[in-house]
């Protein structure tokens, strides 16, 4: 993965954590200030928790494989430079 590419995962996974945050946040505010007591509140606070989950995990997923891309690169470094000794 190059740079270009990384950046589009990235904010994706940022976008998708913060619009959970948003999603649990108003459903909290829901049941705390508004006192609104339903199926459709608990329904959206289960909803931000799930994409905000899904967002935590695709930014761990990216952050494995860059971790893997810069092992390659070492590896690839090293035995370049140990054919050069």
């Amino acid at each position: 993965m190059t740079l270009k590419s990384n950046i589009i995962p990235k904010v994706a996974a940022i976008l998708l954590m913060l619009i959970g945050l948003v999603a649990m946040l108003n459903a909290w505010s829901l049941l705390l200030v508004g006192s609104i007591y339903s199926s459709k509140v608990l329904i959206q606070e289960i909803i931000g928790v799930v994409v905000c989950l899904a967002g935590y995990f695709l930014r761990r997923h990216i952050k494995v494989l860059e971790k893997e891309e810069k092992r390659k690169i070492q590896a690839v470094q090293s035995a370049a430079e140990e054919q050069h000794k």
